[in-house]
C-alpha cells in the first residue's frame, strides 16, 4: 500500500512539473506577442536616410541614339 501511495505521489509531481513546464512556455508567448502588439500599434516613424547608397546621375535624362 505504501508503495502505491509513493508511486502515485511520484505521478502527481511529475505531472505537476509537467504542467508548470507548460505554464511557463505559454506565459514565454504570450510576453513575446504583448510585445509584438505594442511595437505595432505604434505608428511608423518617418524615416530619412543620412546617406544614399547610389551616386545620383549627373544628367537627369537622355536620349539613345
Amino acid at each position: 500500500m505504501a508503495m502505491r501511495a509513493q508511486s502515485a505521489t511520484d505521478r502527481m509531481k511529475r505531472e505537476l512539473h509537467r504542467l508548470f513546464d507548460n505554464i511557463r512556455g505559454d506565459l514565454d508567448r504570450i510576453e513575446i506577442l504583448t510585445a509584438a502588439l505594442s511595437a505595432f500599434s505604434r505608428p511608423v516613424p518617418d524615416y530619412e536616410p543620412r546617406f544614399r547608397h547610389l551616386r545620383q546621375p549627373a544628367m537627369s535624362a537622355y536620349e539613345l541614339g
